[in-house]
């Protein structure tokens, strides 16, 4: 090779730098391990049952809120009902009670003639006492089938709520004061309310005067 020839290789080799290989990086060289696998699954693992956590809790909150309002909203179903019901009950009560009322003082009317005749007529035909008998009786029936009881108090003293007093016997005898003397009349109720109270004659103590 001539010096001219030799000369333009090293100029060639100048222009053109030879490409030296770099030792790799230390990121490029890092394979991962079997443990940092395992850590990430078990980090990806805590943070998907953080989530289902909340969700969760979201979802009993709901339930909760849901329970509540059905409650509430049922109380309120149960409390409109009961008024509707008694509203009812009442209204019912309000419309039959003067029908009630009256076939009342009918059955009253004809058992006081009965007794005035059976008194004031004793040659009196049986069979008209028997048939005015027994027309008290089909009204005592007739308020019996729409739910009219008739009563007496079994209690030998006088009871204010369901008795009332048409004549007061004067006694000496304190211990029979407010006893019941004589039961006029048969009292009614009608869903446990007293349509008319029992009628009875009662004993009224009286302190005798000392003889001047």
């Amino acid at each position: 090779m001539t010096e001219e020839q030799q000369a333009a290789f090293t100029d060639e080799a100048a222009r053109s730098p030879i490409q030296t290989a770099l030792p790799p990086t230390e990121q490029e060289t890092a394979i991962p391990t079997a443990e940092d696998k395992s850590a990430v699954l078990i980090e990806q693992t805590f943070q998907n049952m953080q989530q289902l956590l909340m969700t969760m809790q979201g979802l009993k909150q709901d339930f909760e809120t849901k329970v509540k309002y059905d409650e509430s909203k049922e109380r309120m179903i149960d409390t409109l009902h009961s008024e509707l019901q008694n509203y009812r009950e009442g209204l019912h009560f309000k419309i039959l009670r003067p029908l009630f009322i009256d076939l009342i003082s009918l059955y009253d009317d004809i058992n006081h003639i009965m007794e005035t005749m059976q008194r004031d007529f004793s040659g009196l035909d049986a069979t008209i006492i028997a048939n005015i008998k027994s027309f008290a009786e089909s009204v005592e029936e007739m308020l019996s089938n729409n739910g009219v009881e008739t009563f007496q108090m079994e209690e030998e003293t006088f009871v204010s709520t369901k008795q009332r007093t048409l004549r007061a016997i004067p006694t000496p005898d304190a211990s029979l004061d407010k006893h019941i003397a004589r039961r006029l009349r048969k009292g009614f109720l009608y869903e446990n309310r007293v349509l008319r109270p029992e009628m009875v004659e009662t004993y009224r103590y009286v302190a005798e005067q000392p003889q001047a």
